[in-house]
């Protein structure tokens, strides 16, 4: 996929100028098969570093597309993972340190569905009745293009638009039979949050939400999505006449600024009398839900703001994001309770990067919005509200983020470093003598096998921070093992005695599932490690 500058047709009759990918705006919808590895080279041609992150989905930390991991103009990166979680409707979009905000809304975002058979065979609406619908606004002022220039309103409150464009169409309409449809929704706006509603004010039925698939398929008339959240709905439209419509709307709400505008999304027009084949499933699969009592900690997180402040105004636990700062270390495979305060007047979306959670309560009220219930990535946190959510990290460890998914927000502080510890200390490193190393650059990730190289020093060279004596007893045997991400050894390359010098070693990790894996490199009390990724 390239990132770069280019002119597409939004506005009939004249060009707007995006920054995204393939020359494509919103970029290219991906849909992926669960179960299968996905890889894509990403080549930035823009003027300034950019990422891609895959928001919702479960990827090792350095595929995870982070601030901390940029991809500088000119050069490229591969993203490859495999695909294991849930079917369901995921996106992708920038996450460029400070650039976050104004890439977005130039473009830089786009589908990610994930697909399989199990939720084939639920009869669910399919092919041309099975529609990704991408809300995003702009400012009509600005047509036809893109103008991203914030003031200090904009960066309090969100860069908000008047005019939302619906998969990049203005004043989209959508021609439809009169038969069951399933509706994927994002909201990929920077700050806006839209009440969801049928202008009939007809119910919908919620099917999933940001983690796919809910346990149930529930009516409602309305439900709220911030930006980072997902629904899935089904519609049926044999109700109406061939003939008439009926509008997708964002019903009025009480908002900070400029929040809570009423607005006409998606014009339905009925045109045929076709049917989808697909029905409303009598029965989904069920979700384990977490109970509150096994929780074995608990966080909070303050979501506040400084009006004095400018830059770095919006705060987590009054901090402000530091890329080399780990703000919260939290142990692999642990329930525990998060607690998001909003102690401000503003609305904030909080996203969190590899996991999936689920919302417990809101203000101490466990009956939530259908909306709220199953699998999910970003909550909505109400001006003076509180938010539990009940979290366990269970499939990689490493870096990740949390964040406001108001973008303003996010490039302007309001993000923390969160650090997942394994479950063993597999991956503690020692001090270690000079050239006591693991090659850095060996293929990462790799398929199916790989040549680790490493080094033994010489006793001679480490005089100023070990005794020789010391020294020379670790080094008369020398270990390199392999481990899975909780610590079980998989496999043991070396384990002998070895005099100073350069090795390489084999590992083949062809009978081993694709997912991350750990070198540790031992002798004594010293000891390096390296992460990798194993693709097949």
């Amino acid at each position: 996929m390239i990132f770069k500058s280019s002119n597409v047709e939004v506005w009939p009759g004249t060009t707007t100028q995006v920054v995204g990918m393939n020359n494509s705006y919103p970029g290219p919808t991906i849909r992926v098969q669960r179960g299968k590895e996905f890889s894509v080279l990403f080549e930035n041609q823009h003027n300034v570093e950019s990422t891609i992150h895959w928001h919702g989905l479960l990827v090792p930390e350095l595929m995870d597309g982070q601030p901390k991991d940029p991809v500088l103009p000119g050069t490229s990166y591969r993203y490859s993972f495999p695909v294991f979680q849930r079917a369901g409707t995921y996106f992708y979009h920038s996450h460029a340190h400070h650039y976050t905000a104004e890439q977005v809304y130039m473009g830089h975002a786009g589908f990610f569905i994930i697909e399989d058979e199990a939720e084939k065979q639920l009869g669910l609406p399919a092919g041309e009745f099975d529609i990704p619908l991408l809300i995003q606004d702009r400012r009509s002022v600005n047509q036809p293009q893109f103008v991203y220039s914030t003031n200090n309103q904009d960066i309090m409150q969100g860069y908000l638009g008047d005019l939302p464009l619906i998969n990049g169409t203005p004043d989209a309409y959508f021609e439809v039979q009169k038969t069951l449809y399933r509706f994927r929704i994002v909201n990929g706006s920077n700050a806006r949050v839209y009440q969801l509603a049928l202008s009939d004010n007809s119910n919908f039925r919620i099917i999933a939400t940001d983690g796919g698939l809910k346990d149930e398929a529930v009516e409602v008339n309305e439900a709220f999505i911030s930006p980072g959240e997902r629904i899935e709905i089904l519609y049926d439209f044999s109700s109406f006449n061939i003939g008439e419509s009926v509008n997708l709307v964002s019903l009025p709400f009480s908002g900070f600024g400029n929040q809570g505008t009423q607005m006409d999304l998606l014009k339905f027009n009925i045109v045929g009398n076709g049917t989808s084949g697909g029905t409303v499933p009598q029965n989904l699969p069920a979700i384990d839900y977490y109970d509150i009592n096994s929780a074995v900690r608990t966080r909070t997180f303050e979501l506040s703001h400084d009006m004095n402040s400018g830059p770095g105004m919006h705060r987590i636990n009054d901090l402000t994001y530091d890329i080399n700062r780990i703000d919260e270390k939290i142990p692999l495979n642990e329930l525990e309770e998060w607690k998001f305060v909003n102690v401000t007047n503003n609305l904030h979306p909080i996203h969190i990067h590899g996991v999936m959670f689920q919302v417990y309560s809101r203000n101490g009220s466990t009956v939530l919005h259908p909306k709220d219930k199953g699998w999910k990535d970003t909550v909505l946190v109400d001006a003076y509200e509180t938010v539990q959510v009940l979290i366990k990290f269970t499939d990689y460890s490493g870096r990740y983020l949390l964040h406001c998914h108001n973008l303003e927000h996010e490039d302007n502080g309001m993000m923390l470093n969160i650090e997942i510890d394994p479950a063993t200390s597999v991956e503690e490193e020692n001090a270690s003598p000079e050239g006591f190393v693991l090659e850095q650059n060996y293929p990462n990730p790799f398929n199916p096998s790989t040549t680790i190289k490493y080094s033994v020093p010489s006793v001679e060279r480490d005089l100023s921070r070990t005794s020789r004596s010391e020294l020379k007893s670790a080094l008369q045997n020398v270990t390199l093992k392999v481990y899975d991400i909780l610590g079980k050894e998989v496999a043991t390359l070396v384990n002998k005695q070895q005099s100073p010098g350069n090795y390489s070693v084999v590992f083949n990790g062809f009978n081993l599932p694709s997912g991350l894996y750990v070198y540790k490199l031992q002798a004594g009390k010293f000891s390096a490690v390296k992460k990798m990724m194993l693709l097949k």
